[in-house]
């Protein structure tokens, strides 16, 4: 009588092991990617945002001063502020106005005074 044929394994292959790793590999490498772009997503949207509350700040602006900002502190310095900065939001440089979010996307204006201020995110 065979003494093997009463054996049993109960572990696994190194070649079911290594599939398995593989195919955990890819499953990982799919969701990196997706939150990735959703970060993304989530920055692009975050400056849209804010670009239309600046926009919704200089014309409250505009109606308290009869004239339009030129800059981001006129625009929060006052009390109460025409445009009140999401959390994490921060003006960078006073020189040019540029207001950063968490380092991930830039609101710039341009212009004001006598004409609507333009705004835009990069």
């Amino acid at each position: 009588m065979n003494k093997r044929s009463n054996h049993h394994d109960d572990g696994f292959t190194l070649v079911e092991i290594l599939i398995a790793i593989v195919v955990v590999g890819i499953l990982a490498a799919v969701v990196v990617v997706g939150i990735s772009s959703l970060t993304s997503k989530g920055n692009s949207t975050a400056c849209t945002t804010s670009r239309d509350a600046a926009i919704a700040g200089a014309t409250v602006y505009y109606t308290n001063n009869a004239t339009y900002p030129t800059t981001m502190l006129q625009m929060t310095g006052h009390t109460p502020p025409e445009l009140t900065l999401p959390t994490g939001v921060t003006i960078k440089d006073a020189g040019t106005d540029k207001v950063v979010g968490n380092g991930t996307w830039t609101l710039t204006i341009s212009g004001g005074g006598a004409t609507a201020p333009v705004f835009t995110c990069a």
